[in-house]
């Protein structure tokens, strides 16, 4: 039996926020966002645990990482659900087809929502990769990275139309009067004429 009073960390590995409460123990929000890591201890997990949807809770997005808790709530674990972040990129850049059908067959459901929002940010581009999520999970990763590119790419796009626009001259030069004829000589031959003085 584990002392309710010992803390243990816990994981959103999720790509979402995680919110529950726990009304006996005096937990009103405890919210994770995606990736936060805290120190809970374990009575309020056994609480959670006890509470309708708090094992899916538990299971599928929060991640506790002392085995001996996380038996005792869970009970044995795939492999997948150990699985990091790091980890879950590795799987999308480099992992085997039978290590990515194994992840989509046993991974809990924050460990799939992972893979789905890092596909579309890395980006994936194994295309059977992306098939076989479409087929086991019915979510199509190929439009979804298209669309993010398609915004990404606007996105520069104002982003330079922007900077064009902001965009002024550091250094001020004389403007030059083209029109203006230069001289090529200094007139030194010509005789100066007075108009005002006649001869008689």
């Amino acid at each position: 039996m584990i002392d309710t009073n010992k803390v243990f960390m816990v994981t959103n590995r999720s790509a979402g926020r995680v919110f529950y409460s726990v009304p006996d123990l005096g937990v009103k929000a405890r919210e994770f966002q995606p990736g936060e890591t805290k120190r809970l201890p374990y009575g309020e997990l056994e609480g959670l645990s006890q509470l309708p949807g708090g094992m899916i809770i538990i299971r599928d997005y929060l991640q506790i990482q002392a085995e001996d808790a996380r038996e005792e709530l869970i009970g044995q674990v795939e492999p997948e659900y150990n699985m990091t972040e790091a980890e879950v990129r590795e799987l999308i850049l480099h992992g085997s087809m039978d290590e990515w059908l194994d992840c989509l067959d046993f991974a809990p459901e924050g460990v799939i929502d992972l893979i789905k929002s890092l596909s579309v940010e890395i980006p994936l581009t194994d295309t059977r990769k992306m098939e076989t999520f479409k087929s086991k999970k019915n979510v199509d990763l190929e439009r979804m990275i298209r669309s993010r590119q398609e915004e990404r790419a606007e996105e520069e796009a104002m982003k330079a139309e922007a900077e064009a626009k902001s965009q002024q001259r550091r250094v001020v030069e004389q403007p030059t009067q083209a029109s203006s004829p230069q001289r090529r000589t200094n007139g030194s031959k010509y005789k100066i004429v007075n108009k005002e003085k006649t001869t008689e």
